[in-house]
Parts: structure tokens; sequence; C-alpha cells
């Protein structure tokens, strides 16, 4: 005979469902909202570029770093070697970066930006401006600095 649950009540019911919510304080779960808001943010203001966030990062940092090779890249963007490879492959099939090749290393070559690739950059640069003040409209210039810092050191920790 198949026994009968019993009954909880309410109250205690709520208790124990409390124990389960792992969202609520959670810096994780808040970094990730965050994270997708600013990803839906970045695709509606700059979307019509045909850049993702990581692209925009890489062309940064190729354009601020004139001994840039694809190593280096891979090293400062924290991805694998192939994945770099991958998006220099697609930076330069749209016209944006170029492979220089190093005198007396003909294996090696760096990075650079095409004309085309700083004209973009310029864009980019007064568009990612915009960007940040609406992701930080919300709050002071105190407040944002604070934040950044303290998401520096979260994001630096070992």
């Amino acid at each position: 005979m198949p026994t009968k649950s019993k009954k909880v009540p309410a109250a205690q019911d709520e208790d124990g469902l409390a124990r389960f919510d792992l969202q609520t304080g959670s810096l994780g779960y808040t970094l990730r909202l965050a994270q997708v808001r600013m990803y839906t943010l970045f695709f509606e203001m700059l979307g019509d570029l045909g850049l993702t966030p990581a692209r925009v990062t890489a062309l940064s940092l190729i354009a601020s770093d004139p001994d840039m090779n694809q190593t280096k890249l891979a090293r400062s963007l924290d991805i694998a070697g192939p994945s770099a490879l991958k998006m220099v492959d697609a930076l330069e099939a749209a016209g944006l970066v170029c492979r220089q090749a190093v005198a007396g290393d003909r294996r090696r070559y760096l990075l650079a930006l095409t004309d085309t690739g700083r004209s973009q950059m310029e864009a980019l640069r007064l568009r990612m401006a915009e960007y940040e003040e609406r992701i930080a409209a919300d709050l002071s210039a105190a407040e944002r600095e604070q934040l950044v810092g303290l998401l520096n050191r979260v994001a630096q920790r070992g």
C-alpha cells in the first residue's frame, strides 16, 4: 500500500526551499547578470560594426602595442594559440589588421592595424565612450572608479 506524504506547513516549506536559493547575495551570479546586460548593450550599440567584445579587445591590444604578435595576443587575451589564430584570421579577413614580416626572422610576424582598422578604431573609440557612459549611468564617478577597482581585484586573483 502506497504511503501518504505528510503535508508540510507553508512556513516550513518556504524555509526549506530558501536553502536552495544560490543566487541571492551571490557575487558570481550577479557578475553573470551584469555580463549579460553588458553583452546585450554592446550588441545594441555596436552590433552594426560586426565586432564582438573579444575582437574589440584584440584590436585595442594590437593598436596600442607596436610589438604585438600572435603569441603575445593569445597571452594578453588569455586564450589558446589556435583561438588567437582564428581571431587574427577573422580580423585580417575583415581588412582591419595585417601581418608584417619581422626582418631577419621569416617565421615571425607582427600584427598591425590597416588604414581601415585605424578608421574603425577611431569610430569605435567614440562609440565605446558612449557605451561606457550608458553602463555607468546610475553610478557616480567615484562609484564607477571603485567598482572598476574592485572588479580588477576579483579578476586578477589567481
